[in-house]
């Protein structure tokens, strides 16, 4: 009698292990159904469009607001509980399959893939239809040709942001070697960035603005080389914890503008860079403007005859900003160590969001070599279009949005 029970016992646990396969089975099937018929909607732009602004905006909106309030960032706590959670199944896959316990196995294997399903069908809905929305409004961006530009009007642009690059330098405090330092702490500043963005009046962009949060574990994200992170399903702008002096507004802007709505890097660097450039305040500016210094010179360049002119701009740049320049640099480079695979990882990101892959941070110009040479020996070229950061300067000259800079 007692053998038999057992039996009947063991056939009944049996059973139920089947039955919770074919129900685990049968989830994961509408979520890789799900999963694909996302993927394949996210190539038509409309459709793109639609999501982005209806249930990706709205599903930033109630978790940015929801955990916005707690300090700690939730994507680096839910980052070290993936490493871990998924350390934890392989350990336990291992053992499992030794033991021959096949169904325990594909069980924990199910699930683990259900959620792995879960996530990405979160992820496409609220950050990969993104990337391939329309294109940045006027209000913020245009873009222009070497004919829509005299030399004298990039030169005007140049001396322009050089002169207010050297005045905010002046206006802002540095310490004894040369670092810009802060009145406000990252908080204080997060907020006055949400206010920048107030500015924008475009239904293009959220009205919503992600509340920045610093990532504590700042070593290995510094060593794969990365600044900064928005997590969509949380809401959040995660910004690295070395990321404290020259640039630290702009990519704060940057992971921002993410969560506006904007997914393509180098628009998301334009956004920010609109809003540093035409702010008041010279901490949240002086950045922006250091980091446009090159690019418009390089734009006087594209015009012959102008060696002299850009040795003269070049000139016309305070020893303060270079030495602040390489103090930023020298602080990235001490890490390097797994840099490598911060490329490979976060190029593979872009690229399976349709993006060309790393190479998308920048958009650069198109120039055509007309065979000419000009009076100092350089190649004459045709400019068909400006980069994408020689084009947001031309976009706010044109807009009467260099103070004293008027077409």
């Amino acid at each position: 009698m007692f053998g038999e029970r057992a039996t009947m016992k063991r056939k009944e646990k049996i059973k139920s292990s089947k039955r919770t396969l074919v129900r685990l089975l049968i989830a994961l099937s509408v979520l890789v159904a799900l999963f694909v018929t996302l993927s394949l909607l996210k190539l038509n732009t409309r459709v793109c469009e639609f999501f982005v602004t209806t249930f990706s905006r709205w599903w930033i909106f109630l978790f940015g607001n929801a955990l916005g309030w707690i300090p700690v960032s939730l994507y680096e706590v839910f980052l070290i509980a993936v490493i871990l959670g998924g350390i934890a199944f392989v350990v336990a896959e291992i053992v499992l399959l030794c033991k021959r316990k096949w169904r325990r196995s594909l069980t924990a294997l199910l699930i683990a893939a259900i959620c792995v399903f879960s996530f990405l069908n979160v992820y496409t809905s609220t950050a990969s239809f993104a990337y391939n929305r329309d294109p940045l409004p006027k209000e913020v961006y245009e873009e222009y040709s070497g004919e829509d530009l005299t030399v004298n009007e990039a030169t005007a642009i140049a001396k322009y942001i050089i002169t207010q690059a050297n005045a905010d330098y002046l206006a802002t405090e540095h310490d004894a070697e040369g670092n810009i330092v802060y009145p406000y702490d990252f908080g204080t500043l997060s907020e006055r960035m949400a206010e920048e963005y107030k500015r924008l009046e475009s239904d293009y962009f959220s009205s919503y603005t992600p509340k920045g949060k610093r990532i504590i574990n700042k070593t290995i994200m510094s060593e794969l080389g990365i600044s900064g992170v928005f997590f969509a399903p949380f809401g959040e702008a995660n910004i690295n914890g070395i990321e404290t002096g020259l640039f630290l507004p702009h990519t704060l802007g940057h992971e921002m503008a993410h969560g506006k709505g904007v997914m393509r890097e180098y628009e998301a660097d334009l956004v920010s860079s609109y809003i540093c450039l035409t702010s008041d305040d010279p901490y949240i500016r002086y950045g922006a403007m250091v980091q446009c210094i090159y690019r418009s010179i390089y734009m006087v360049a594209l015009y012959p005859n102008t060696l002299g002119t850009v040795e003269e701009l070049y000139g016309m740049i305070d020893p303060g900003i270079i030495t602040e320049q390489r103090n930023n640099s020298a602080k990235w480079a001490q890490y390097d160590a797994l840099d490598k695979i911060g490329a490979f990882f976060n190029d593979l990101y872009l690229k399976l969001n349709g993006q060309t892959g790393t190479d998308s941070y920048n958009k650069p110009g198109d120039n055509v070599d007309t065979g000419e040479v000009d009076d100092d020996g350089q190649a004459i070229v045709q400019v068909i279009n400006f980069s994408d950061m020689q084009n947001l300067l031309i976009t706010l000259y044109k807009h009467g949005q260099l103070k004293g800079l008027r077409p």
